[in-house]
Parts: structure tokens; C-alpha cells; sequence
């Protein structure tokens, strides 16, 4: 049932309009004595002018909060020479209605209100499917080079001009010998495998962290707020993780796959995200040089970097 919130000064028309609409919707009201009478969750308020000049801020704060939804705000007003109720329609009010109450064009008025709020629900929820859709990659069902690139965007160049940089480690990695994967048990079934190494992985990772299909077998994972150190371990248990996980388990095969990893971190290793990319993908291919199934990060010297995970 849909909320509205009734701040009305004056008790006969607050008691009337609750009269008038508690038999189709649940009806919230708040003393006027009250610091934050809009900190409720409510579908349609109907204020009267009093009301309005005192909560003026809250309202305009409340509808905002709410945006790009719509949240009505439905105006009781009096028709006087020399008021001009209109002068809020649209900044903060959706719609006017006049004394005396008229049952029908009150439900009239509410009733529309309403439908232009479930029509912006319905609109929102479309819009933040489209764009989960534009950035989720469809084989894994992870993140997608989009998804990488605006998450990048927001972690590194919002911090340009500020003097002050928090750490955001980068990891490249893919699957060693994958196209033996796909020769063996073919595309359907080595794009499953894609998926399950992508969950494999997710399971390791925090809540910030992100893990975003680059293309084809190979993967991005962005560790925001984390040091080389703190990436390097994270990955050392993710490469720990898909090692010992059985993929295509349910189709009977029980495949095994190891992967190479690069590790590079901002701000020591790239001064933006271009840098930062090419310096992850270059320390992946050291990996891949070495030997695959290792991790390789910028500014390693020993060869293949054992002794620094020992000692983390």
C-alpha cells in the first residue's frame, strides 16, 4: 500500500484528508513540533503553506535524495487575492490543490501524482538494468572493460590536483595453456570454464575489490586502497584458489588450470591509469616469460619473487 505523508497546520483539513484517503493508502502523520517531519519513508506528502516555508529546505533536500525518481509533493492552498501558490510548482511542489476539499479531485490529483511516481520507479529500474547490462561482461557475468575503465577513472583520476593519492594496485592475470581447455572440451564448455574461474576468484576478493574480464582468458582485478605488499598476498591466495578448484565439476571433467599474474600499483608504479595498465599487462608477460603459473610485480628483482611472498 503507498505512503502519504499529511503535514497539515490546520486540524480540520488534516482530519478531513485522512478521512478522505485512509481507506486506499497508509496515511503518516507527524506532529508539526517535530525537527525532521520528512525523515520517513513516504510516496506522495501533501503540505498546506504554513507547512511548506518551515520544512522549505527539507523538502527541496528530500526530492533530490530522490532523484532521479520522482517524489510529489501535492500543495493544499486558498484562493486569495494577491496569493500566488503556483510560484512553487515545479522547485518544490508537483501540484496544487484548493480549499474546499473536493473528494473526487482530491483522489483525481492524488491519483495521478502516484502514477508519475510508479512510472519514474519503473523508468529507474529500466535504466540501471541497461546500464548493469552495458557494463557486465556476458561470458563471465563479471565486470567489462567499460566497467574497468570508469571504476579506474573514479579511483585515480579524481584524485589528480589534490596532492594526496591513496594506493590502487592492479592485476593482470590469465590462464596458462587455456586453448588446450578449449581444444579438449571445446568454446561452449571453455567459456563456462571462464565463468567459474571468475567466481573462483570473486570469492577471494573484498567488497571494493573488482574483478573485470579483459578479453578472451585474461582478467583485471583492482584492489583499491591496497599497497603492493596487500596485493601481492591477495593474489598469491587467488592464484592458491584457482589451483586447487575443480572447474566443470558438474559436467563430470574435473578441470584443472593454473594462471600467470602481473602486479603493479599506483602511485609508485604509473602516474595515471594508462601507465598503470601497461605496467600490470608488461609484468604478466614477465610471468608468462618465466614460466607461467607465477606472479611477477613491478620493481621485482629476484626471479620469480618467492622470496617476498615468504616473507608477507
Amino acid at each position: 500500500m503507498e505512503r502519504i505523508l499529511i503535514q497539515i497546520k490546520n486540524k480540520p483539513d488534516r482530519e478531513l484528508l485522512e478521512k478522505l484517503l485512509d481507506e486506499d493508502f497508509e496515511i503518516v502523520t507527524l506532529g508539526q513540533d517535530q525537527a525532521h517531519p520528512m525523515d520517513v519513508p513516504f510516496d506522495l506528502a501533501i503540505l498546506d503553506g504554513p507547512t511548506l516555508k518551515v520544512n522549505r529546505r527539507l523538502v527541496m533536500n528530500r526530492r533530490k535524495e530522490e532523484e532521479p525518481v520522482l517524489l510529489p509533493f501535492l500543495l493544499l492552498a486558498t484562493r486569495r487575492k494577491g496569493t500566488f501558490p503556483t510560484r512553487h510548482l515545479g522547485n518544490l511542489v508537483d501540484d496544487l490543490i484548493f480549499r474546499p476539499l473536493d473528494k473526487d479531485e482530491l483522489e483525481a490529483r492524488v491519483a495521478n501524482l502516484l502514477r508519475m511516481r510508479r512510472l519514474s520507479l519503473e523508468l529507474k529500474k529500466e535504466h540501471d538494468r541497461v546500464v548493469k547490462l552495458s557494463v557486465t561482461d556476458d561470458v563471465s557475468g563479471f565486470h567489462n572493460t567499460r566497467y574497468l575503465h570508469r571504476y579506474l577513472d573514479r579511483l585515480i583520476d579524481s584524485q589528480s590536483g589534490s596532492g594526496k593519492f591513496e594506493e590502487v594496485s592492479l592485476v593482470f592475470f590469465d590462464l596458462d595453456n587455456f586453448k588446450q581447455v578449449v581444444d579438449t572440451h571445446g568454446h561452449l564448455k571453455g567459456a563456462k570454464v571462464l565463468r567459474e574461474v571468475a567466481q573462483t576468484v570473486s570469492k577471494v576478493l573484498d567488497e571494493e575489490d573488482r574483478i573485470v574480464r579483459y578479453g578472451g582468458d585474461e582478467y583485471v582485478v583492482i584492489l583499491p586502497r591496497q599497497n603492493k605488499e596487500q596485493a601481492v598476498v591477495k593474489v598469491s591466495r587467488m592464484q592458491e584458489a584457482l589451483t586447487s578448484t575443480y572447474y566443470l565439476e558438474k559436467e563430470g571433467l574435473n578441470v584443472q588450470v593454473t594462471a600467470s599474474f602481473g602486479v603493479a600499483t599506483f602511485p609508485y608504479d604509473a602516474r595515471d591509469k594508462k601507465e598503470l595498465l601497461a605496467e600490470a599487462d608488461h609484468c604478466l608477460f614477465k610471468s608468462k616469460s618465466r614460466g607461467k603459473n607465477r606472479i611477477s610485480f613491478a620493481g621485482m628483482e629476484q626471479e620469480p619473487g618467492e622470496q617476498l611472498l615468504e616473507e608477507l
